[in-house]
């Protein structure tokens, strides 16, 4: 009988799927998603391939488990970060510097841009996670629409081309010494694109209205 970790099965359980957790996201990291087996997550958590189905019965089980835990981590510090943050532009600016984070210290991204990387049916099951996401970006959209200090005609068609800008950035620094820059371009390009503008000090102007 294998040694039980935290003195409860229960608390061995929770142990042994953080060490799996932990093993497909470093896996998945050094690989890509289509690259890694479940027997390659059992061998790198330090389990027996048949224990690995104890806890899922297949990789895209795993999967689904790990991005819909991760994202509502993500989402949840991410909310802490806008409540910092008093006007829309700051939000945006605080919105791009979370994902491009993330970005470079995971394989898989937080939000829309999984629907490009998982499998269809993955990704649907993990769809009300990522929604949050999304409901945070349009939140922002429409308060800086709102307030006059964003310009948008449809904002679900300008959420999409953030997060499409956000996961081009995200391919622009190898090296995390680029991070810091990725993200001022990043910033840069999305608040122009918006017709946001901003003062000497920071602080956002409002657009004028048209006559």
């Amino acid at each position: 009988m294998p040694k039980v970790i935290g003195g409860s099965l229960e608390a061995h359980r929770d142990v042994t799927r953080e060490r799996i957790f932990e093993a497909l996201a470093r896996l998945m990291y050094e690989r890509g998603y289509d690259s890694v087996s479940l027997a390659d997550v059992a061998e790198a958590a330090g389990l027996a391939r048949t224990a690995m189905y104890n806890y899922f019965p297949d990789k895209e089980s795993l999967l689904v488990e790990h991005v819909g835990r991760e994202t509502d981590r993500y989402v949840a510090q991410l909310r802490d970060a806008l409540r910092e943050v008093d006007d829309p532009v700051g939000q945006m600016r605080a919105y791009i510097r979370h994902q491009l984070t993330y970005f470079s210290e995971n394989h898989l991204p937080p939000g829309p841009a999984l629907r490009h990387l998982l499998p269809q049916d993955a990704f649907g099951k993990i769809l009300d996670h990522v929604q949050a996401l999304e409901d945070a970006l349009l939140s922002i959209l429409r308060a800086g629409v709102d307030g006059r200090y964003m310009l948008s005609e449809d904002l679900g068609a300008t959420a999409s081309m953030i997060n499409a800008c956000i996961g081009r950035g995200s391919s622009l620094h190898p090296d995390p010494e680029d991070l810091e820059r990725t993200i001022a371009l990043t910033e840069s390009f999305v608040l122009r694109a918006l017709g946001a503008r901003v003062m000497a000090d920071g602080s956002p102007r409002r657009i004028p209205r048209r006559r």
